[in-house]
């Protein structure tokens, strides 16, 4: 297994841009339009779905205390991750899918970008909130890790994994071929942020200025989300698996209760994770500028004779 500085990868590929165009009705017109046709689908069916705890916090329906979490958990692995697949399978076959879940469960892109995973993001948001005059207490420790390592593997194996599925193995990397890297992360965070919309409107007090403010806010996280999530997929050999950790890592760091609020004082843990993910994606852009040249150009389309594969 290789570690952080061994040899780059240069050359990254992309999906299909379209399916057969000679397909019709609505495999024909996903097989022409497959992220146009990904968007109405995940978005009406999602927006529906997250629509019925609304109403019935709201006491429209019953069942007020109904958990959304599982809403959420129906939208990603019932909606989201089917149509990614679907979509994938006409626009690129059974190879597309097999190619994709190759890189769903690629484990091996180096030591050193297994540690950046799993510490990067804690470490600095503790760093972080030390240097914003915070404190460090370890008297529990030993139990806090056991605890938080029991939650982020069932939590990866769970939501995030499949949730990275779509948003980075499936939307991302065909938006990538597309436009340059950050383009592509701005626009996956549109609807990255925007299946979450219903969730806004559980609150006693909505106004559209609170919704107006949280859309805002949900952007602004979703772009930061999709700029790390895309340099670590540059880094870590195209790996989605490295992507659903990290995505984990960053939920179970930004929540209170979590583990850089259990063992910091004195400074916002939520606060501090979100500025390490910054920090987090910086440091990684300009290793990746340093090291790997290339490393963010558009992705290529694979020759009809190319194994398909990060060089």
């Amino acid at each position: 297994m290789s570690s952080i500085g061994t040899a780059p990868p240069r050359l990254y590929p992309a999906p299909s841009s379209h399916g057969n165009l000679q397909l019709t009705g609505l495999r024909g017109w996903v097989a022409r339009r497959p992220l146009t046709g990904f968007l109405v689908i995940v978005l009406g069916l999602s927006w529906l779905l997250l629509s019925i705890p609304v109403l019935a916090f709201h006491g429209v329906i019953p069942g007020a205390n109904l958990p959304v979490e599982v809403f959420a958990l129906a939208a990603t692995l019932l909606i989201l991750l089917p149509a990614a697949l679907w979509i994938t399978s006409i626009t690129d076959g059974r190879a597309g899918v097999r190619s994709l879940f190759a890189r769903v469960f690629r484990w091996r892109f180096g030591i050193g970008w297994w540690l950046v995973v799993l510490f990067g993001l804690p470490v600095i948001a503790l760093l972080l909130g030390l240097i914003f005059g915070g404190s460090l207490h370890t008297a529990d420790l030993g139990p806090v890790l056991i605890k938080q390592l029991g939650s982020i593997v069932l939590a990866v194996l769970v939501i995030n994994l499949w949730e990275e599925t779509v948003w980075a193995g499936f939307f991302q990397t065909r938006l990538e071929g597309r436009f340059n890297f950050v383009v592509a992360a701005v626009l996956t965070a549109l609807p990255f942020a925007g299946v979450h919309v219903p969730l806004l409107l559980l609150d006693d007090h909505v106004t559209p200025l609170s919704v107006l403010t949280g859309i805002a806010g949900l952007l602004i996280l979703g772009i930061a989300i999709r700029l790390l999530m895309g340099v670590m997929l540059r880094a870590a050999l195209d790996s989605v698996l490295a992507v659903g950790v990290l995505h984990q890592i960053f939920d179970a760091s930004n929540n209170n209760g979590s583990l850089v609020d259990s063992v910091l004082d004195g400074a916002n843990a939520g606060n501090m994770t979100q500025l390490a993910a910054v920090v987090l994606t910086v440091l990684i852009a300009a290793w990746l500028l340093w090291r790997r040249p290339g490393a963010f150009a558009k992705r290529h389309i694979p020759l009809p004779d190319s194994a398909g594969q990060v060089r």
